[in-house]
């Protein structure tokens, strides 16, 4: 009994024995393998770069001198504009002028880039020619006022690894840019981040893992000078009413000048429209253009509508309601009409 006893007591320490052992091989292993994954990720990390996106991000101080707007294009919505860019940055493998994007451009020339160590700043410039798009906004035209934007940013680095910093003081619009028939106010410059909700298809990227870049926004105002052109443009629209207003005075049994004044008077309406839409983009919104000839328009018909009706009563003999039809129909639409075409263009002029 004893020898047996002895026995199981060996094998039992034997069996744990071999139990820690394994414990603690397999731990060794595990430490290997572990070390082994850390490694091969820091490979992975050093070949890709991806470890600079732990790192803060470049800071770049842009400004912006604009010397040149022109070349305003209302039916093709653009618009010309030159202006010199400039970056201080301390680090100087950023390649800033390579990357340079005027996002909102139809096309853009980059001249005269220069490349230069400032101390520990690296100071670059570039002239830049561009033909911008812009959506005019004619509501209130010939009175309007539209804001005109250059949108730069850098097309390599997002907010990450490049952040931009305006040079407000630097940053203006020279005082001789000049528009003909414009005042040019307002200039301002920020920065403002924008995303990009894309992943560009690439599979590597979570579909809804998207991308910001710093973004800088350069704008200033220019206000049309247009009492003069409204005048230019809409006083042939204007005696068009007043001569179908006239046939009030017309015997209504004279049909061709009676009616034949106001008909011309509606196609001479039409031809102003058509002629003044014809200098501005298409616009669905109703503008001051539309509501001015619109209006013109329903009173043209209401001449016309007030001479049939003139018409009847002088046929059936009842000359002095004709009379009265003519008389009281020529001031009451004057007057409807000098009132609506006042209220609609201070309107538009606030």
């Amino acid at each position: 009994m004893e020898k047996n006893y002895g026995f199981r007591k060996t094998a039992i320490i034997l069996f744990s024995l071999i139990i820690l052992l394994s414990l603690f091989l397999g731990n060794v292993f595990h430490d290997g393998d572990a070390d082994e994954d850390k490694e091969v990720v820091k490979l992975m990390t050093e070949e890709t770069g991806e470890e600079e996106e732990y790192g803060p991000p470049d800071t770049v101080m842009i400004g912006v001198y604009v010397f040149s707007v022109y070349d305003l294009d209302f039916p093709g919505n653009k618009v010309n504009a030159d202006f010199y860019v400039w970056y201080n940055a301390k680090n100087d493998s950023l390649e800033l002028l390579q990357y340079f994007e005027l996002v909102n451009s139809v096309e853009f020339t980059k001249s005269g880039e220069t490349d230069e160590k400032r101390g520990d700043i690296v100071y670059q410039t570039v002239r830049i020619n561009s033909r911008i798009k812009k959506s005019w906004d004619v509501s209130n035209f010939p009175f309007d006022k539209q804001t005109v934007e250059l949108v730069i940013e850098d097309f390599d680095k997002d907010n990450t690894k490049l952040v931009f910093v305006a040079d407000t003081t630097g940053s203006k619009i020279d005082k001789e840019v000049h528009i003909e028939g414009w005042k040019v106010y307002d200039f301002g410059i920020k920065v403002v981040d924008h995303t990009y909700e894309t992943s560009y298809g690439d599979p590597a990227i979570p579909i809804d893992e998207y991308s910001a870049y710093s973004r800088v926004i350069v704008y200033f105002t220019i206000e049309r000078e247009g009492k003069g052109l409204f005048f230019k443009l809409f006083l042939g629209l204007f005696i068009s009413v007043l001569i179908s207003l006239l046939t009030f005075f017309v015997n209504p049994m004279d049909l061709d000048p009676r009616f034949g004044l106001s008909v011309g008077a509606i196609f001479a309406a039409i031809a102003s429209q058509y002629v003044i839409s014809s200098t501005l983009p298409q616009n669905e919104s109703l503008t001051l253009v539309d509501i001015l000839h619109d209006v013109s328009f329903i009173f043209i018909f209401m001449c016309i509508l007030a001479s049939t009706i003139s018409l009847h009563y002088m046929k059936n003999g009842k000359k002095s309601l004709s009379q009265k039809i003519d008389r009281y129909g020529f001031f009451i639409l004057s007057f409807l009409y000098v009132i609506l075409a006042i209220f609609f263009v201070t309107k538009s002029l606030n």
